[in-house]
């Protein structure tokens, strides 16, 4: 087994990351070690929430199902320091999917399959979205599908799995006093009054789902919690 081959598979990162991390050179070597100390610590859950660094994501695929064909075909994600939105940490990207996309897929994310003709393919994709979040803690909304199709992205192209923690938007909600009965996207934004610049766009997406986060956020300092320990620690009391 080859060097880097070793230092993957210690790691238990992505092998994705090689196309961006290859050779010797000492800056690549030290992002490794930065991302195995964070990863391995996890010491996300003592984080203070004021000074929480997440990276907000959201999907746009050609369907709901990884494991009966459908691909991702773009990836936007936001950077967050608390409850304050790095909107200059933003990331991007079309991705190939290599099949053609559906027409109600085209419809509703306005991509349609000759856009993504140029555009990079999966591993090449993820291993720019994981370059960018680095040791950093996920976050998406209803992130079932992010999760399920991260994974299998990574299954397919480096026979790895989903290192990182990924937080659910729903985690926050769970804490406010008031029922939902209706927890979609759209319709905590309205009821925030949150525009969507460009709904079904995974950017403007996952901006919107940043701002919801830093909304809940504010609201679980505001009650006391001071870290996600003691968020995960009052929600298990009361289940």
């Amino acid at each position: 087994m080859s060097l880097w081959n070793r230092l993957f598979s210690d790691l238990r990162l992505p092998y994705s990351l090689s196309s961006s991390v290859t050779g010797s050179d000492p800056g690549q070597l030290a992002f490794l070690r930065a991302m195995k100390k964070d990863l391995q610590q996890d010491r996300v859950l003592e984080s203070p929430l004021e000074s929480l660094e997440v990276v907000v994501v959201d999907l746009e695929t050609t369907g709901f199902f990884p494991q009966k064909g459908d691909e991702i075909i773009s990836i936007g994600a936001v950077a967050m320091r608390g409850t304050t939105i790095l909107e200059a940490e933003r990331f991007e990207t079309l991705v190939n999917p290599q099949r053609t996309v559906p027409p109600e897929i085209e419809a509703l994310t306005g991509i349609r399959t000759e856009d993504l003709a140029a555009a990079p393919e999966l591993l090449a994709a993820l291993s720019r979205f994981f370059s960018f979040v680095a040791g950093r803690t996920l976050v998406a909304h209803h992130s079932r599908h992010e999760r399920d199709f991260l994974q299998a992205g990574l299954w397919k192209t480096s026979r790895s799995k989903l290192a990182h923690r990924l937080l659910d938007t729903t985690l926050l909600l769970r804490l406010d006093d008031r029922t939902l009965e209706n927890a979609s996207l759209d319709a905590l934004c309205e009821r925030h009054n949150l525009h969507i610049e460009k709904r079904h766009d995974a950017y403007h997406d996952a901006l919107a789902t940043a701002k919801l986060w830093s909304i809940y956020l504010e609201r679980a300092m505001v009650k006391g919690f001071r870290d996600l320990l003691m968020i995960y620690e009052y929600i298990g009391r009361r289940m």
